[in-house]
């Protein structure tokens, strides 16, 4: 598993799900950060304020307590560039704070530029 990695294209809009080793609160501050060639690149945030903000968003599934739903728009993966890429969680909970370790993606080509109407 170490090996996996996740895909999705430029110009699409994925729905990434992260299952998590904790359960979530919904008064929980979690940020999640994009990456390509060690620079974020869009910024996602549960209960926080966003550096880089994409228009999409971060909510934990309704019905489990340990699962993150990321839902990025059209404009936020023409954003990035084709390649590999990185995403990484923060999460802030009563008991504390934690960085997870790295996940790695690739985002696909797309061949037909700009947001489709």
């Amino acid at each position: 598993m170490e090996n996996q990695r996740f895909l999705f294209y430029r110009g699409s809009t994925p729905t990434l799900e992260l299952v998590l080793p904790l359960a979530v609160d919904w008064g929980d501050t979690v940020y999640l950060t994009l990456c390509q060639g060690d620079r974020p690149v869009l910024e996602y945030a549960m209960n926080g304020s966003p550096a880089l903000a994409g228009s999409g968003s971060l909510r934990r599934a309704e019905t489990q307590e340990n699962v993150l739903l990321l839902t990025m728009s059209q404009e936020d993966t023409l954003r990035l560039e084709s390649g590999d890429l990185e995403l990484q969680l923060r999460l802030k909970n009563q008991v504390g704070a934690d960085s997870f370790r790295p996940l790695r993606g690739i985002v696909g080509p797309v061949f037909k530029e700009g947001v489709i109407g």
